[in-house]
This record gives structure tokens, C-alpha cells and sequence, in this order.
């Protein structure tokens, strides 16, 4: 019997968990993955966890905005375990003391003495213990979290027992005091050398620092603050306060000695908070993983993002974790890490999407029309809202400030006209908002427009043209070296961004995996493409300060090539003249000229392949000075169009995973040698 009603709740207990997952994978985008992972390590805590002996812990990282404490929320809601469950700002918690800390956390999570509870640790980047030299910082205040992370018992010393514990001490101290000197007590009350007393205890107070209100006198044993006192002192819950008061009206200053001492033995300076059965969530952002957070710029391409993302595993998060917290204290966080990825266009569209389709489903409900979006509202809000690297928290402002700020007006424009409205059709079109106005029939009634105030599309617009060609010819001579050497289309190219400080850049696709000589001297060239397009397409006199970012790469990879890579005449590791570096050969003159060398012969080249792709260069940069983008897509249209090079229109181009034909090149070699072994032993024999 027992065994079947424990079989009856195990299935229950996994249809639950499987209904859960169903409604999160509704709820959060492009989660799925993250979704299915956390229900695989949650559901051993939740179908057996009498059966654990540490906690359960799961470490979610990500970039702000990704949906790391919304979904455990979520799932805590789901899971009707919210009674059970603590959150926890890491940020809040790293600023106080140690014993501050051991206090709140066992005073807060007492409740969950030895059940399956659940604790999330948020912002957990906070409690870092060592600084970013890897120096420690000696953060003994945090012990407690290490503990609850590492087996979930913790030694305390709860406040209520330290605090009347010595309060005792100190009433038994001034008892004796008071005893040498006469005092005297009788059922409860000092019936001898009551001046003597009253000097003794004038400042003792057990449970209330003003008594209660009531002034010392010579009967305080019987009195409301010594009573209470007494009672949170001693550790029995069948005691109650009258039964303590019966006999202090009998007890001589003996008979109190004797009640605090026991006072004082029943409770323990000591308790342990088993939290041994609780899941534990940790939550953070961890920038040393995740680069590419730091950045705002609307204009990155949300896809190209989440494809760096991808390359982020649990190796990336160990290495950053190391640059937080001690090698022992990351061995403690296990190896349940799992790991948020950016999200991609597609991801961004759905979630606008929904946010629109929830304010239509509101309006139609409270007020009674139906609200039908048109899609340049959707472009708008995408343009308006999305910094890739930011997360949904832009796009879910922008919504509230571009649609559902808006609806007040609409419905004060619907009661002025009086008209039978059923449909409002909402669309833009150059800076205003057009509402369509019509009733059940499909009639239009009346049509609205207003002016739209835009923050951040009115960034990307040409304010002045010769400027703007100017970056396009700059930021094209990156693109078409990158399509023409690399063989590998840009993702983007972008003439006007949004961002502060950027006028425009190239996201190129450099190949994954290794940096060849051929790789490294295409970076170089690439690297060099802005420069030598200003100066081919304006003159020499007109190239600009723009140039400096990318001068100060080339040279930097070429010293790198000479110095480091051994791509120079001598494989060998050079360096300055200096004390520190005697395991290193001192550059010569010869070994600059090298690296002046392959910068003059990239610069040779990339001028050269931009002359003959002269017209692709220029059409290029045509589009974007009308157009502040140009993606992948657009650009492949382009060079299979104007570049003279052949392979375009044939070969086509690779992909910056598939860059390198190594595998292949190593079968041939063998295919080969394999043959010629073969022939050779047939002329043997």
C-alpha cells in the first residue's frame, strides 16, 4: 500500500513538473532550453528531498534582463511553493556585518528548519570575495552564505538567546553584589536594604530598557520586565509567564538565582539551521563571461549577439567566476551552471508582438474596441526599444511610453467624435501616428494623426549629408575587404548608429578557431580598408581622425605577428631591452622593419583590390549615405553584383565556422601518400 501511494504521488508529482514547464515555455521567450534544463535539476529536489544530504544548487547567469529572476519567480508561483521560498539581493546583504548578516539570514529563514525550501541568491556578482587583481578581500561577513551554499547547516547564535542569556549573567553578578551588602528578598520582593538595591539595579533591565514604563522599586522581581525577561530566557514552551510569576512570589533571593540559572541552562548559546533540504537558486550577471554586456549601442546586431553568446560554456563562467571568488568557493557552487544566451531578432519581434497583443486585449475588454497594430508600429517599437545587450526591460518600457501612454488620448478622441467605434486601426508613417477610426460595418468614421517624439530612430537620421558619405566610403572599405579577402560576408555595416561617440562600424566575421598568418594579415588589410577608401575615394588630405581605432589595431597585430606569433624572419619571442624579460631575444631594427613591412604590403593590397572593385566601393557607399545599415544580406547583393572578382558569382562565400579545410587537407595528404605506398608495393611484387 505504501509503496503504491508513493508511485501515485511520484507520477503526480511529474505531471506537475510538466505542466509547469509548459506554462513557463509560454511565458518566457526563447527560454525553452534554459526551461528544460532547470526542470531536469529541480525534479530529484522535488520528488525526493527527504534524500538529500547538501542543498540542491543551480546557478543561472546571464546578461541584465534575460529572464533570470522572472522565471524563478515564476516557477516558485507555479509550483504553489511560495511559503517556502526567500529571495535574497546579494547587493543588499554584501554592504553589512558580519554578525548583521548571520542574524537576518537564520532569523529569516528559521521557518524553513529542515523542509524543501527555496532560496534565491540574486545579484550573487556582489559577494564577490577577491578583487580584480584576485587579491582577497576578506569578506568573513559572507561565511554564512559559503555554508547554506556548501551543506546548508548553519551554526548561530540567535538573538533573543545571546541578548537575555547576558542579561542573566548580569542579574546573578548584581544579586551577589547585593547579597554581600544586606539585600534580602522575601516572596518575590527585597524586604531588606531596599536603598542598597535600588543603587545596585538602578541601570539593570531584563527585557525592556525602560521597564515597561514602571519605575525600579522593590518588588521588580514581580514586576512586567523581569517577568518577561525570565520567560524568553528559559527554552520551555509548556512554561507560561503566570506559572513564572507563582514562583517568583514565593522565591527568596536564593529561589531568583535559582530560576535565572535554569534560565540560563535551558537555553542553548547554540542552534542549527538545517537548510540541507532546500534548492537553492544563484543568480547573476557576470560581465568577465559576457563582454559584450557592457555595450549599448542599439544599433548591434541582436542575431550576431546571441551567436557570440552561444560560444559562452562552463569553462567561460569557472574562468570569470575565478576572477570573483576563491578556487574553493566556486568549487562549492558545482557544476550546475546554466547559462543565459542573448536574445535574437526573432525573439525581440515575438515579445513586442505579445506586448501589443496584451494592450489590444485590455482595450477591447475595459473600454470595447479592438486596437489592430500595424506593422510599422512594430518596426517603430523595435527601433525605439531594442538594445540587444540590454535585454527586454528597453522594449518593455518602450511599450508603456509609445503605446499605453497613448491610449488616454485615443479614448478622449473616441467620446469627443460620439461615433459607434468598434475598430481603431494604429499605424505610423514619418514621425506621426495615424489612427483609423471605424465602426462595426468597416466604415471609417474619422481618422487621427499626432506627432511622435522619437529618442532614439531620430539618432540614426542623416543630419549632414557630406558627413555621412564620408563615414559610408569608411565604413564600406571595411566591408568590401572583409567579402573580397576573407571570403566571409560582414553581418552589418552601419553609417549612422544611434550610440553616443560612434558614427559608424563593420561587424566583420573573423574565422573561428585559429589566427593563421593568412588571417592575420586579411585583419590587417581589413583593419586598413577605412583608411585607404578615404583616401582613395576624397584624396590624402581628406582622410579623417576616424582612421585612429583601426591604424592603432593594424599596428598592433603586425608588432604582434613579428614579436609573438613568429610570422617574421626569426621564431622567436621578442622584447624591449628590460631587466624583467631576460627569458626573451631584444628586438632589433630589422625586426620593426618587418612589421612596418607587412603594414605597407596590406596597405598595397587593400588598395589595390579596392581600385578594381572601384564601383562596388562607391555603390556601396551611395546606399549608406541615404541608408544608416546595410546587413548581410544587402551587402552579398552588392558585391555579387558590382565586384570583379569572378568566385562571387560562382564559389560564393564561406561561413566563418567553416573557414579552415584542414580535415580535408590532412585526408588528401594521407589518400595520397596511401596510393603512392600502394603502387610501390605492387612494383615489389
Amino acid at each position: 500500500m505504501e509503496q503504491h501511494t508513493l508511485h501515485q504521488d511520484i507520477v503526480l508529482k511529474k505531471e506537475k513538473l510538466l505542466g509547469i514547464s509548459r506554462e513557463l515555455k509560454l511565458q518566457f521567450i526563447g527560454l525553452d532550453g534554459i526551461i528544460d534544463e532547470v526542470m531536469s535539476l529541480v525534479s530529484a529536489w522535488y520528488m525526493f528531498p527527504q534524500a538529500q544530504m547538501r542543498p540542491m544548487v543551480i546557478n543561472l547567469w546571464g546578461m541584465t534582463g534575460s529572464g533570470k529572476t522572472a522565471l524563478v519567480k515564476k516557477f516558485v508561483e507555479l509550483l504553489d511553493h511560495k511559503k517556502l521560498f526567500a529571495q535574497m539581493d546579494m547587493g543588499e546583504y554584501e554592504s553589512g556585518s558580519a554578525s548583521w548578516l548571520k542574524e537576518t539570514l537564520t532569523e529569516e529563514l528559521a521557518f524553513f528548519h529542515e523542509k524543501p525550501s527555496i532560496i534565491c541568491l540574486d545579484e550573487f556578482q556582489f559577494a564577490r570575495t577577491v578583487d580584480e587583481d584576485g587579491n582577497e578581500l576578506g569578506k568573513d561577513k559572507l561565511r554564512v552564505i559559503w555554508e547554506l551554499i556548501d551543506s546548508g547547516l548553519i551554526q548561530y547564535m540567535p538573538y533573543n538567546n545571546a541578548t537575555y542569556i547576558r542579561r542573566a549573567e548580569s542579574c546573578l553578578l548584581l544579586l551577589a553584589k547585593a547579597e554581600a551588602l544586606g539585600v534580602r528578598i522575601s516572596n518575590g520582593v527585597v524586604s531588606e536594604q531596599s536603598d542598597v538595591f535600588l543603587e545596585i539595579f538602578r541601570n539593570f533591565f531584563f527585557d525592556n530598557e525602560y521597564r515597561h514604563s514602571t519605575a525600579l522599586a522593590g518588588d521588580y522581581f514581580l514586576s512586567t520586565d523581569f517577568v518577561n525577561g525570565l520567560y524568553v530566557l528559559t527554552d520551555d514552551d509548556d512554561l507560561q509567564r503566570d506559572q513564572l510569576k507563582e514562583q517568583l512570589q514565593g522565591a527568596d533571593l536564593e529561589g531568583v538565582r535559582s530560576l535565572l540559572a535554569e534560565g540560563i541552562k535551558s537555553r542553548k548559546a547554540l542552534k542549527e539551521l538545517d537548510l540541507s533540504k532546500s534548492l537553492i537558486f544563484i543568480l547573476g550577471n557576470l560581465d568577465e563571461a559576457y563582454g559584450m554586456s557592457r555595450s549599448i549601442n542599439p544599433d548591434l546586431d541582436a542575431d550576431e549577439l546571441h551567436a557570440d553568446t552561444l560560444k559562452i560554456n562552463i569553462t567561460n563562467i569557472k574562468q570569470a567566476l575565478k576572477k570573483r571568488f576563491r578556487p574553493e568557493q566556486i568549487a562549492r557552487l558545482g557544476n550546475n551552471h546554466i547559462i543565459y544566451r542573448a536574445f535574437k531578432k526573432e525573439h525581440f519581434n515575438e515579445l513586442i508582438s505579445r506586448e501589443l497583443d496584451r494592450v489590444a486585449r485590455f482595450i477591447e475588454q475595459q473600454i470595447g474596441f479592438r486596437l489592430v497594430f500595424h506593422e510599422s508600429v512594430h518596426t517603430l517599437l523595435y527601433k525605439e526599444g531594442v538594445f540587444p545587450a540590454q535585454g527586454t526591460r528597453p522594449v518593455l518600457t518602450t511599450v508603456k511610453n509609445y503605446i499605453e501612454s497613448w491610449i488616454a488620448k485615443i479614448a478622449i478622441e473616441v467620446v469627443d467624435k460620439q461615433g459607434p467605434v468598434s475598430v481603431i486601426e494604429w499605424s505610423y508613417h514619418e514621425d506621426r501616428y495615424v489612427f483609423v477610426f471605424k465602426d462595426k460595418d468597416n466604415g471609417i468614421l474619422n481618422i487621427y494623426e499626432e506627432q511622435v517624439t522619437l529618442k532614439v530612430d531620430s539618432l540614426r537620421r542623416v543630419a549632414n549629408r557630406d558627413l555621412q558619405a564620408h563615414t559610408a566610403v569608411h565604413e564600406a572599405g571595411h566591408a568590401v575587404l572583409a567579402a573580397l579577402t576573407l571570403r566571409i560576408l560582414p553581418s552589418l555595416v552601419v553609417s549612422k548608429s544611434a550610440a553616443d561617440g560612434c558614427d559608424g562600424f563593420c561587424v566583420v566575421n573573423m574565422p573561428e578557431g585559429l589566427l593563421t598568418r593568412d588571417v592575420l594579415r586579411n585583419d590587417i588589410i581589413i583593419s586598413l580598408g577605412g583608411f585607404v577608401a578615404e583616401k582613395l575615394i576624397f584624396g590624402e588630405s581628406n582622410t579623417s581622425s576616424g582612421v585612429v581605432g583601426d591604424i592603432e589595431h593594424a599596428t598592433r597585430m603586425a608588432n604582434r605577428a613579428i614579436k609573438d606569433y613568429a610570422m617574421g624572419s626569426d621564431p622567436v619571442s621578442l622584447a624591449v631591452a628590460s631587466p624583467s624579460n631576460n627569458d626573451y631575444f631584444f628586438m632589433k631594427e630589422y625586426h620593426r622593419q618587418q612589421a612596418m613591412e607587412l603594414i605597407t604590403e596590406c596597405e598595397r593590397e587593400a588598395e589595390s583590390i579596392l581600385r578594381q572593385n572601384k564601383l562596388l566601393l562607391l555603390k556601396l557607399s551611395e546606399y549608406l549615405t541615404e541608408h544608416h545599415k546595410a546587413e548581410e544580406a544587402q551587402i552579398g547583393e552588392f558585391v555579387r553584383k558590382y565586384a570583379v572578382n569572378s568566385w562571387v558569382r560562382t564559389e560564393g562565400f564561406k561561413h566563418k565556422d567553416d573557414y579552415f579545410s584542414f580535415a580535408s587537407c590532412l585526408q588528401e595528404q594521407i589518400h595520397e601518400l596511401e596510393n603512392a605506398l600502394h603502387s610501390t608495393k605492387q612494383l615489389e611484387n
